[in-house]
């Protein structure tokens, strides 16, 4: 018997160049299509916008500011507004520089497992792990990718991790980069570095699997510490204790062991929303699952321990147990902790098929190759259709007061806008990015007294008004510009 590989192997394997540039730019498209025709977001991304937006205005980069103040809701440290206020000094404050590091790190994650997975896993799983990632509802819009929130950065992150330790085994001065690594997840998360520290432990204290030596532990252990004490001791001069013993009693304890805001759940909460978000490659394993499915007693013989295998087998269920068991144990129970769950999910499933796959073809059986890849279509087109309508139908700007005012961007520049009330989104469109100011007024005579000729109302019934000129009217709200001179009657 030769032990040429055939069927779906040999074609990724011979394909893989072309196979792999689809991926990534399946992955640019699903990341970039209509970014910047979408909301800003309440949660968290308006925060992130308004603070990078006035560390470009203000040069207060170590003592962040959220609406003029000192910072002490968002107790995380800076690296996120940070990388967006780059973004806005050099792109301009739009919106989709606001999520370009979003995106970066996104599309970073992908080709990072593209290339990887391939090394350890084969072509085949390499990419359709990849694909299951860049089409996962959950790593693109549960707070993450296509926002500018710090999630697609801490799952790209906890990767990096996870490939770190993989290369330790063979060259134990990878280990080194850990430090880095932690470093940055500490900057960006703060206490969540707990979660990467954790795989870190999970891998290497056992059995000392990773015969590392002092001289990488040192080399991590100060690449770790420089750049945070660096931080610490800057922000420390700001208002010495103050901002940490809040990250430390709001960011790290009250969110582990008390329902903050009240994001509670139960122990399956976690896997609800995997199968809430993900059903659609759930399916599509399940069917390759039920179809070829590995029997109990041949489990063992695939990661032999002390093997190749073996080594991979534990540090994917040190991956998995940790980014799935820390959040469950978590009282406050949040969509966006799973995300760094996704790349392994990914890899699982594309195992499952993939593995599916090849006994098909090892068996000769055309039924099963065709129910599978009938299977995985059918996740595909579920998984696209999923994402381009949640972007017309929940994220269109054009249906918010954010678009309606965008639209009239140039003409509101610097007039004041006023209405009943403003939400932070909106606080940042009207000043940071169209450049207007914003005003209260609890209704017309309110504005009218207030308001200066050229000044406009944003108002959630029709306003008949002789000084008012309808602008535009979006859903319930509308526009109106007050005249540049009183209408003589």
């Amino acid at each position: 018997m030769t032990n040429e590989p055939r069927g779906v192997t040999a074609f990724c394997s011979r394909h893989y160049a072309l196979l792999a540039a689809v991926v990534l730019g399946l992955t640019l498209f699903n990341l970039m299509f209509r970014l910047g025709s979408e909301i800003v977001t309440q949660w968290d991304e308006s925060l992130y916008a308004i603070t990078a937006s006035e560390i470009v205005e203000t040069g207060h980069w170590v003592g962040t500011t959220f609406l003029g103040t000192l910072d002490y809701y968002n107790t995380k440290p800076p690296l996120n507004v940070w990388l967006i206020a780059l973004s806005f000094k050099a792109f301009g404050t739009n919106l989709l520089s606001l999520r370009l590091a979003s995106v970066v790190a996104a599309w970073a994650t992908v080709a990072v497992l593209l290339v990887w997975g391939r090394r350890s896993f084969g072509a085949p799983v390499a990419l359709l792990g990849s694909l299951v990632l860049c089409t996962s509802f959950g790593f693109l819009y549960v707070h993450s990718a296509r926002s500018a929130n710090t999630d697609a950065l801490f799952t790209l992150l906890i990767l990096l991790t996870v490939v770190t330790l993989w290369a330790a085994r063979e060259r134990p001065w990878q280990f080194a980069w850990i430090g880095p690594i932690l470093a940055a997840v500490f900057l960006l998360r703060g206490m969540a570095v707990l979660m990467p520290l954790a795989i870190v432990l999970a891998v290497t204290m056992p059995r000392r699997r990773l015969l590392l030596g002092w001289g990488p532990v040192t080399v991590a252990l100060t690449l770790f510490l420089v750049p945070v004490m660096a931080w610490g001791v800057a922000r420390w001069q700001v208002d010495q204790w103050e901002y940490f013993s809040r990250m430390l009693s709001y960011d790290l304890v009250a969110r582990s062991v008390t329902v903050i805001e009240s994001h509670r759940g139960g122990p399956v909460y976690y896997l609800h929303i995997l199968a809430k978000h993900q059903y659609d490659w759930l399916l599509a394993g399940l069917v390759a699952w039920v179809l070829l499915p590995v029997r109990w007693p041949n489990w063992r013989s695939l990661f032999p321990p002390g093997t190749i295998g073996g080594d991979r087998a534990i540090l994917l269920a040190c991956w998995a147990g940790v980014t799935l068991v820390i959040p469950t144990l978590m009282l406050t129970k949040l969509p966006w902790y799973l995300n760094p769950f996704y790349p392994v999910f990914a890899l699982g499933i594309a195992w499952i098929v993939v593995r599916a796959a090849s006994q098909a073809d090892a068996v000769g059986s055309r039924r099963s190759r065709v129910v599978l890849a009938a299977a995985v279509v059918l996740a595909l087109g579920v998984a696209e259709g999923k994402l381009i309508w949640y972007s017309f139908h929940h994220r269109d700007l054009r249906q918010s007061v954010q678009g309606m005012l965008l639209a009239e961007g140039p003409a509101i520049r610097g007039h004041r806008v006023y209405r009943s009330h403003w939400d932070r989104a909106e606080m940042f469109v009207i000043r940071s990015v169209i450049g207007a100011e914003r005003g209260l007024a609890a209704g017309l005579d309110d504005f009218l007294s207030q308001s200066r000729p050229g000044d406009y109302l944003v108002s959630g019934h029709a306003v008949s008004h002789p000084d008012l000129t309808a602008v535009q009217s979006r859903g319930r709200q509308r526009l109106y510009r007050r005249a540049d001179a009183p209408v003589v009657r």
